[in-house]
């Protein structure tokens, strides 16, 4: 989960300003279903009122769109009665778009992203059900630990999909580094691969690096780089109070002799509450072997974090300063993203970041064996 949706938004025209400041001229011409009343250009990255970049009416299910907008920005034509939005990058050269056969004829550059898109729009469908699946249970009103168990199944049965998508998504950028493509795929991966498998492909040399498209994925990049050196050092200590306001410093609990996951998650935080089954298997497995967690939590509201505590059941050591995005364990190590986590060896020395899913309990195996 992303820090800041406004700090996400920031980026992005900070790097837009800097990617270009020319601007060209689209001039687009389509077809769509009859019923279809008016045809959209929005800017993904945009805000409110700003993402809205021009409309049209619709007659007889055609249209027509010409203005300007920021060269080689990444636009995407939209019809509000339809989940489709076709991506084009704005290069100058005249589109004509078939909405319903989400088909494009324009640059040779915006005839490859639209394919790739609808490809990478076919695998991605293959989830759908999955997704549906959790939902309806949701609201059936499951118990939170029926959730859990079916949170664990459906990433199994996922698993395989995403790596399918990601495997192809990596082919697309890398058969694709002479063009401006892999802006607007490349930021997937940052959260499906490790840190070894990407950082490479956002070297300067490649001119996609800078797009505004990936703004966000740049900064990903960067603290998982921090992330990365981190690695093979001693942990840092710090202070903070746990749920009764005493407060432990976590050289109480680090190079004692155990393995110990430095665990960074929020109460609120929904892909935390995710990984949550992950970790607490863990923790049980291994924990007459000397494995121990310290949680350092995001949360700026006691009760909500004692809350989530209890809800689900984890019996580590919590640690916060109540201070949201703002406490001292994401700035000492370098977390503006979450869940997010360190493993500590016996003699605090930091061997391994961001184990999640069935990575956590990999690696614990090769560590105790069984």
């Amino acid at each position: 989960m992303m820090k800041s949706i406004f700090s996400t938004v920031a980026l992005a025209f900070v790097a837009m300003a800097a990617f270009a400041q020319q601007t060209a001229e689209y001039n687009i011409k389509g077809t769509c279903a009859a019923d279809v009343k008016k045809v959209y250009i929005v800017n993904p990255l945009a805000r409110g009122n700003q993402a809205l970049c021009d409309s049209a009416a619709v007659t007889a299910g055609k249209f027509a769109l010409k203005g300007t907008a920021q060269k080689d920005a990444l636009l995407r034509i939209f019809i509000k009665q339809t989940p489709y939005a076709m991506p084009f990058f704005n290069d100058g050269t005249p589109i004509q778009a078939d909405m319903v056969k989400k088909t494009i004829s324009a640059s040779e550059q915006n005839n490859k992203l639209v394919a790739y898109d609808n490809e990478l729009d076919a695998m991605n469908d293959e989830l759908k059900p999955f997704f549906d699946e959790y939902n309806k249970a949701r609201q059936s009103g499951a118990t939170q630990e029926l959730l859990q168990k079916l949170t664990k199944e459906l990433e199994a049965k996922m698993a395989p999909v995403q790596e399918r998508i990601a495997n192809r998504t990596l082919e697309i950028v890398k058969a694709n580094q002479n063009n401006l493509i892999p802006a607007a795929f490349l930021g997937n991966l940052v959260y499906q691969l490790e840190f070894d498998q990407i950082k490479d492909l956002f070297d300067a040399k490649y001119a996609y690096v800078n797009h505004p498209a990936l703004a966000r994925a740049n900064q990903m990049v960067k603290m998982l780089a921090k992330k990365a050196a981190f690695i093979g050092q001693k942990f840092t200590d710090l202070e903070e109070n746990d749920v009764n306001g005493q407060p432990h410093k976590l050289s109480e609990y680090l190079g004692k002799g155990n393995y110990v996951l430095l665990d960074f998650w929020a109460s609120w935080c929904g892909p935390c509450r995710g990984e949550m089954p992950n970790v607490k298997a863990a923790y049980e497995k291994y924990k007459g072997k000397g494995f121990n967690i310290v949680a350092l939590s995001f949360d700026n509201k006691l009760d909500s974090w004692k809350k989530a505590i209890e809800e689900m059941q984890m019996p580590w050591i919590h640690l916060s300063d109540l201070k949201g995005w703002q406490t001292v364990a994401g700035q000492v190590y370098g977390v503006n993203s979450i869940p997010a986590s360190f493993l500590v060896d016996p003699n605090g020395t930091i061997i391994a970041a961001d184990l999640r899913g069935d990575k956590l309990g990999a690696k614990l195996k090769e560590i105790y064996g069984e």
